[in-house]
């Protein structure tokens, strides 16, 4: 039997919009949230707090998705901005995420346990192995949500992530910041979506796939180098020759990684949020 809160009204109180177990799905890709967009039909798109964010409907719940962006700072401002505004009793974050585990292949799914910003307290153009973790934070789990993706034929392993203001595809440095932190992931955007939730008392859920491995290459030209400057490392991603190739290997990696986020979100959706 599907929850529901169909027929229950939005509320306004002192400015803020709120509704008994209100969902906000975050993502800050497109066609990341495009998953979710896909399971919420008659959905509509507003205007909240300066940003754009969509409604949409699904088993009679009434569900709120907000694109993000990338990268900690702009994913910070776009949740707390919403939040300012809406009061959803639950954040769910999607999307994918790199590698870090030698173990894990791209599609897998992972629930993240703790998120990490990592940076510099003096400056951003620091060796890799001086590079700390300014906040943390513990995300939430659903209730039999391990039980429930194994009995859905979903392989779902538990890990923590590195949220960087950089791209870290070097396969050095992905197996070096696995050393030092023991982390499974590391992406753009979680920690600070942590930060966000955390301030406004909200519980925030993540589930990441992985879209490339901790081996892949493809990345590396993109990858942090605090020995060169902004136009430095453009100059040398220019230089990589065969763009074609490498973004058809990145579709086909996104393919199998956005497949399986619907998988989950299917499963999250129709029986977990009714828990």
């Amino acid at each position: 039997m599907p929850c529901g809160t169909a027929g229950r009204p939005l509320l306004f109180t002192s400015g803020t919009l709120t509704l008994e177990s209100m969902l906000l799905i975050v993502a800050a890709l497109a066609e990341e949230l495009q998953v979710a967009l896909d399971l919420c039909p008659n959905r509509t798109k507003i205007t909240c707090a300066g940003r754009k964010v969509w409604t949409g409907e699904r088993n009679g719940n009434q569900i709120w998705l907000l694109k993000s962006g990338t990268g900690p700072r702009r994913s910070a401002a776009s949740v707390e901005q919403v939040l300012a505004k809406l009061s959803p009793s639950l954040i769910l974050g999607i999307g994918y995420g790199g590698s870090l585990d030698p173990g894990l292949d791209i599609g897998d799914l992972v629930l993240i346990r703790r998120a990490s910003l990592l940076g510099s307290p003096q400056s951003p153009r620091v060796p890799l192995a001086d590079l700390v973790p300014t906040g943390s934070w513990e995300l939430s789990e659903p209730p039999d949500i391990m039980a429930q993706a194994k009995a859905a034929g979903l392989t779902l392993a538990r890990g923590d992530i590195l949220t960087s203001p950089w791209i870290m595809g070097d396969p050095v440095q992905k197996l070096a910041l696995h050393r030092r932190f023991q982390a499974a992931l590391v992406d753009m955007e979680t920690a600070a979506v942590a930060g966000a939730a955390a301030s406004r008392g909200v519980r925030y859920v993540c589930v990441r796939a992985v879209s490339d491995r901790a081996d892949d290459t493809f990345l590396a030209p993109f990858s942090y180098d605090p020995s060169a400057s902004t136009a430095g490392r453009a100059l040398r991603a220019l230089g990589v020759g065969n763009w074609i190739h490498l973004y058809r290997e990145w579709r086909k990696r996104a393919a199998v990684a956005r497949r399986n986020l619907r998988r989950f979100l299917v499963l999250y959706l129709d029986e977990l949020a009714c828990s």
